[in-house]
């Protein structure tokens, strides 16, 4: 039963954020709600949930508001603009070497694992430069999938310590285990975008005017360029190598004082200060509300048992003479269980119980752990239910629900191309 409500829950709450029947607060609030009441849940219980599930998302929320808060006032100085410039000019209409560069950006930027990071370096830098080519903000995230699930399980990071705890490997060796496949979604990331720009183009690009008016607006910045402007590149220089060194100081912490600094040095005026926070923060509160909306329903169905109860149900109702292969099978549909489960409970929940039921078999847990680790990695970077998307959602002022749309249809595939390939390789076995 709490398995068929959790079911549900997920179905009715992806149709919505697709199709915008709501916004995705009322969503994320509403549904988890209704379905602990309809599960048989207290009123204690459900509060119990909910504080839970609001501890996990509060530093993830004060980093969204003044990370958006600092790259906006930073896009209002004009401090990106001699990149945008310059990449434009050097790119000319050859929107591959936009592309290109994203990507080489996106891969170097997540090299410590953080997703928040990733979207915090990188979507500030290209939004700009995407919409001068007439490049939808959609199709920009959807490229980032591609080396995003690429860095996201290097050995250091989140998904690839869970998966060898469960399979009771070293990360080292399961790491390098995968090495083959990993090959396979670095040419899958390119191939990926080369799709992606390729759809762009049947679309039809939408350039934002950048002729005279633009060549005047960027004359007026430079002219502008005076000592505050360099003091600005100094300090998000300083605060993007603090964003990489691993630092005792929380990540929220490291905007937060960057923001107050630049504030008072760019707007000595206490008046104006106030005004710009109040103009600022309003971008950010959105997002904000979703992501604490997020942390209520994150709370309820883990607390509810709905995950566990789910990932029980998926394995169960496989036929049995798929057992020996049902690794292999799941993999096909590891985006949208990673959609759908969130990072812990697929490699905590299901993980080791797709374990359990192939090792009558011959099937090493390494072997389904890497299977998991090269398939699922696209899932992490299109869930609803990770907490480090609405920063990249925010940064581009993109919807969920447009975000799901837009990039499934691309990053699924994707997934599904690399097992096919991990399995010739002999990393997969069959």
């Amino acid at each position: 039963m709490l398995a068929l409500i959790g079911f549900t829950l997920m179905i009715i709450l992806m149709i919505v954020l697709i199709k915008s029947w709501v916004s995705p607060p009322v969503a994320f609030i509403g549904l988890p709600l209704i379905a602990a009441v309809i599960a048989g849940f207290s009123v204690a219980d459900i509060g119990g949930f909910i504080g839970d599930g609001m501890k996990s998302m509060l530093s993830t929320a004060v980093l969204f508001v003044f990370s958006i808060s600092y790259f906006t006032l930073m896009d209002e100085i004009g401090l990106f603009d001699p990149i945008i410039n310059a990449l434009t000019k050097r790119a000319g209409k050859n929107i591959w070497m936009v592309v290109i560069a994203l990507l080489l950006t996106t891969f170097v930027a997540h090299l410590d694992g953080s997703g928040a990071t990733t979207f915090l370096i990188v979507v500030p830098a290209f939004l700009p430069i995407f919409k001068r080519l007439g490049m939808r903000k959609e199709a920009l995230l959807a490229m980032m999938c591609g080396p995003y699930a690429v860095m996201n399980i290097l050995p250091w990071g989140g998904p690839t310590m869970r998966a060898a705890t469960v399979a009771e490997v070293e990360t080292s060796d399961l790491y390098a285990f995968i090495i083959p496949g990993v090959l396979c979604l670095i040419v899958c990331a390119f191939l990926n975008a080369f799709l992606i720009t390729t759809n762009e183009k049947r679309h039809g690009l939408n350039p934002e005017e950048s002729n005279d008016n633009s060549q005047n607006h960027s004359e007026e910045k430079s002219e502008k360029r005076t000592w505050r402007y360099w003091f600005n590149l100094v300090v998000t220089l300083i605060m993007l190598a603090f964003l990489f060194l691993d630092t005792p100081m929380p990540l929220y912490s490291i905007f937060m004082i960057a923001y107050a600094i630049v504030l008072v040095v760019n707007f000595p005026n206490t008046k104006t200060q106030n005004s710009k926070i109040k103009s600022l923060g309003q971008n950010a509160m959105v997002m904000t509300v979703t992501l604490f909306s997020v942390g209520i329903f994150m709370g309820v169905i883990s607390g509810t048992g709905m995950v566990e109860a789910m990932a029980n149900t998926i394995v169960s109702v496989l036929p049995e003479a798929m057992a020996p292969h049902m690794h292999w099978f799941m993999a096909l549909f590891s985006v949208p269980l990673m959609m759908i489960l969130g990072t812990d409970a697929f490699y905590y929940a299901l993980l080791p119980i797709i374990i359990g039921v192939v090792a009558p078999f011959g099937v090493a847990a390494e072997a389904v752990a890497a299977t998991f680790l090269l398939t699922a990695t696209y899932g992490t970077p299109v869930s609803p239910s990770v907490a480090a998307v609405y920063v990249g959602l925010g940064l581009a002022d993109v919807s969920i629900g447009d975000h799901i749309k837009y990039a499934l249809k691309f990053v699924w595939p994707m997934s599904i191309l690399v097992l096919i390939g991990a399995t010739i390789l002999g990393v997969v076995p069959f």
